[in-house]
């Protein structure tokens, strides 16, 4: 059941982005909760994700033998990178300020990740389900981070706001000075009007 909980929410993701992109902002406030909600799901259910284990599972000792020390490890320190990693997106549609260095911060764990499984598969010379999984996660948020990261701030803004002008004119005035409080204030009341 996680997993079709997964399937689905990033399946919606992935619609509603495209709809970001193609028709505005109707259903952009839709999608920010969304982004809470599957970076909190990957926090609190990242081990049963990656381990396919049920709480029914842990009660049973002959099916705890199968769980390594590293498998629970690096089952939650994903859930963590990729709740991490749609945390940042959601700075990355908002610009939120530090939208870089989350922007940043998630490519290069993603990149360590599938650094670390192309390693252990290397090492395995074998297809285990349980690294492959990280593979095709990491190499998604890899690819999109790093578009996000070679995108100029301008182009996005054209292309997330060009409906709203006030919102690129404030953003742009507030990156010239970011201590001016009044820009900042303008910033506020320009984004308060997509909530």
């Amino acid at each position: 059941m996680i997993r079709r909980i997964e399937i689905s929410a990033l399946l919606l993701i992935a619609a509603l982005v495209f709809f970001r992109l193609i028709a505005g902002m109707q259903l952009h406030v839709f999608l920010r909760v969304l982004l809470v909600l599957i970076s909190i799901f990957y926090m609190w259910f990242g081990f049963f994700i990656f381990t396919k284990m049920t709480l029914k599972d842990l009660s049973c000792p002959n099916k705890r033998k199968k769980l390594s020390p590293f498998k629970i490890t690096g089952s939650i320190s994903a859930g963590f990178i990729y709740s991490l990693s749609f945390i940042a997106l959601i700075h990355v549609l908002d610009f939120y300020q530090g939208m870089h260095f989350l922007s940043g911060l998630a490519f290069f764990l993603n990149l360590g990740v599938l650094g670390l499984v192309g390693f252990f598969l290397y090492m395995k010379k074998e297809k285990d389900i349980f690294y492959l999984q990280f593979l095709k996660r990491s190499t998604v948020m890899v690819l999109l981070f790093l578009t996000t990261l070679i995108t100029p701030v301008e182009k996005r803004l054209d292309l997330l706001y060009k409906e709203h002008p006030g919102f690129i004119e404030a953003y742009t005035a507030y990156m010239e000075d970011p201590d001016d409080p009044e820009r900042l204030n303008h910033l506020r009341e320009e984004r308060s009007a997509f909530r």
